[in-house]
């Protein structure tokens, strides 16, 4: 129920990242952090009922390998990954590590896989200038795995 109730809340979140990050470009602290702080309670809460403290540690791994990827891809080169994007996929790689850093890689992964045709599309039409949001497409990729993560492995997978 705990694990559900964080799932929730990132996907209430996750609808207004995306559609704000449409509309303007940016994806806003004020909803990312809050988010990532009652996703990380429900979660310790989770863990402390359920006796099992590796969903936790996975979150809190997937969460810092998730974001420092971003972060370095960020810092080497700015103008092609908004500190928006590091700062939503370190939440992403925390909901999604609950089921194992693997599968926070996984969402990552999968965020840019579908990105990946339109991006194509505009720098052939637009050349290397343009500009599209990621944080739709990031929030997919983490919603289609930790969706996968939870049908496969149940919201409390057994380690």
């Amino acid at each position: 129920m705990l694990v559900g109730a964080a799932v929730a809340a990132w996907l209430v979140a996750g609808v207004r990242l995306a559609v704000t990050d449409l509309q303007t470009g940016l994806l806003p602290t004020r909803v990312i952090w809050p988010t990532a702080a009652v996703v990380w309670v429900l979660y310790t809460a989770a863990s402390l009922v359920e006796a099992e403290p590796a969903g936790l540690v996975g979150a809190a791994v997937g969460g810092a390998a998730c974001g420092a990827l971003l972060a370095a891809i960020h810092i080497v080169h700015p103008p092609s990954m908004g500190f928006g994007d590091v700062r939503l996929s370190a939440l992403n790689g925390l909901l999604c590590g609950w089921w194992g850093w693997q599968t926070a890689l996984l969402g990552l992964t999968a965020g840019f896989v579908l990105a990946l045709p339109e991006a194509l599309i505009v720098l052939a039409r637009h050349g290397r200038s343009a500009v599209r949001p990621l944080g739709p497409y990031l929030l997919a990729g983490a919603a289609i795995a930790a969706g996968w993560a939870a049908t496969t492995q149940g919201l409390v997978p057994a380690r």
